[in-house]
């Protein structure tokens, strides 16, 4: 059985924690090493995240490619820690990445790197949702949600530190499905990934009518209800919903609502 994060735990209701924690102990002088050690104030905070919130915490030295911690108080991905935590654990995550994904995965990385230094003044504020497939410690695939924010920058804005979280979404997601979902302030850029064309192809944003159908499912309302509500046919109301479910690629219309909440949506 895949393991199943909470439904409503997601990076973006520690990000403000994280920063609070984060900035108590930033060093003046900016120095990836001294950053390096600094973070670990956030050990206790960031190993209660993974056993509440069923997700494994990564944080990524970017200049020197390489995890400086990771937690996973509930086994989501299977591996040792220590796996990620030697010098090659980059190339390690990687190898796990299906190899049918692999090429998905990159393409969408690149992607989120170069929205993230295009917008460089809201670094820290931006958080990429990107899922793939990957390889557990049981040797079977999941369906994984990496949620990643920067959690530090140099003096010209390029990112230090990166804070992930991993969540096992396989019984949200269809088959063959990526995604790339970017939340900024007053901004949602979204692609989904074409695997016949290998291309990353972007998604129309919800529109204000899809939002309101999307936030009355999620309160519970059926199909009628919410059609009473909006002074429209139940039909048209069962049309949003399979668009809502083209969109984000889910199996159903709880997973759908579980999905939003966790990449920001809702």
């Amino acid at each position: 059985m895949p393991i199943q994060s909470f439904p409503y735990s997601s990076i973006y209701n520690d990000i403000e924690k994280v920063q609070h924690y984060w900035n108590q102990f930033k060093p003046e002088e900016r120095d990836a090493l001294l950053y390096q050690e600094k973070w670990k104030v956030l050990i206790p905070f960031l190993e209660q995240v993974s056993a509440q919130s069923c997700v494994q915490v990564l944080i990524l030295n970017v200049p020197g490619n390489r995890f400086v911690y990771a937690v996973d108080k509930r086994n989501v991905s299977g591996h040792d820690s220590s796996l990620l935590l030697a010098e090659n654990g980059a190339d390690f995550y990687m190898s796990n990445i299906h190899p049918h994904y692999l090429t998905a995965g990159l393409i969408i990385q690149q992607k989120a790197f170069e929205y993230l230094l295009a917008n460089k003044p809201d670094l820290n504020k931006m958080v990429s949702n990107l899922d793939s497939l990957y390889k557990n410690g049981n040797g079977e695939y999941m369906h994984f949600l990496q949620q990643t924010v920067c959690i530090e920058a140099d003096s010209n804005g390029y990112p230090i530190l990166m804070l992930s979280y991993i969540h096992d979404i396989t019984y949200l997601k269809k088959e063959k499905t990526a995604n790339l979902i970017i939340t900024a302030p007053n901004d949602v850029q979204w692609w989904n990934f074409d695997f016949d064309k290998n291309t990353l192809d972007p998604v129309p944003p919800l529109s204000k009518q899809e939002k309101v159908i999307l936030n009355y499912l999620a309160a519970g309302k059926s199909s009628k209800e919410i059609a009473k509500q909006l002074f429209i046919s139940s039909n048209t109301i069962d049309t949003h919903r399979r668009h809502l479910l083209q969109k984000t690629n889910c199996t159903d219309t709880t997973g759908m609502i579980t999905y939003a909440r966790l990449v920001g949506l809702l």
